[in-house]
Formats: structure tokens, C-alpha cells, sequence
């Protein structure tokens, strides 16, 4: 007598690719439904986004200084005004005549961008 028996192997065999059959669909509608949930994700950013600028308050720009502390100009209703955001407060640091020229700055030139806006407003106010 052969002390091995090949009929088990030969029955355990098929229940090796079933499992393996299910794993792979198991992975493949898992995979489906994250991919269907960040296109979902993406739809709703880009709406949002598309709405981001349109109404009374838009911001024109923005710069952090620290992870919850930044300064932020906005243009309310054609007015600009520059304020300050910590994570304790809001505080309206300056409120900019409509005036004032505010032109872009390239990329190369945006670190004395906040820098030249302020000091003009701030010369246009001693002024006064």
C-alpha cells in the first residue's frame, strides 16, 4: 500500500483555485468601488471649485506664515481688504482704497509681493 494518497491532494486542489477565484473578485469589486468613490471625490472638488471666486467676498491672494496663521486679501464688493487669519481670530489688518493699482507679480517676484501692497497702502494712509 502506498502510504500517500493522491486523492486528497486531487480534492483539495480545486478548492485552492475557487478560493482563489472569489480573492480575485473580492479585489477586483473593492478596487472598483475606491476607484468609483475618488471619481466621485473629484467631481465634487472640481464643482466646488468651479463656484470659488464667483460671489460677493473672493479672495485674490494669500500668504502663510505659520501652519494656522496667514494673510489673506480679499475684494468685497470691489473693495480690497487685507486680513489676518490665526487660529483664534480674524482681524482686518487693512482696508485698500480701489485706487490702488494691485498688479500680479511673476513667480520670481511674489516673495515682495504682500510686501510692496502693504507699504503702499501704508504710505497712501500717513498720507491722508
Amino acid at each position: 500500500m502506498n502510504p500517500v494518497d493522491t486523492s486528497a491532494t486531487a480534492a483539495v486542489m480545486p478548492d485552492l483555485w475557487i478560493t482563489m477565484l472569489k480573492s480575485g473578485i473580492m479585489l477586483c469589486i473593492v478596487l472598483a468601488v475606491l476607484f468609483i468613490v475618488l471619481y466621485w471625490i473629484k467631481r465634487i472638488l472640481e464643482g466646488q471649485s468651479r463656484f470659488r471666486g464667483q460671489g460677493i467676498i473672493k479672495q485674490i491672494a494669500s500668504h502663510h506664515f505659520a501652519p494656522k496663521e496667514k494673510v489673506v486679501l480679499l475684494d468685497v464688493l470691489g473693495q480690497k481688504i487685507l486680513v489676518g487669519i490665526t487660529a483664534h481670530s480674524i482681524n482686518c489688518l487693512a482696508k485698500i482704497e480701489p485706487e490702488v493699482d494691485i498688479h500680479f507679480a511673476e513667480p520670481n517676484e511674489a516673495k515682495g509681493f504682500f510686501k510692496g501692497l502693504l507699504k503702499a497702502t501704508t504710505e497712501k494712509n500717513s498720507s491722508n
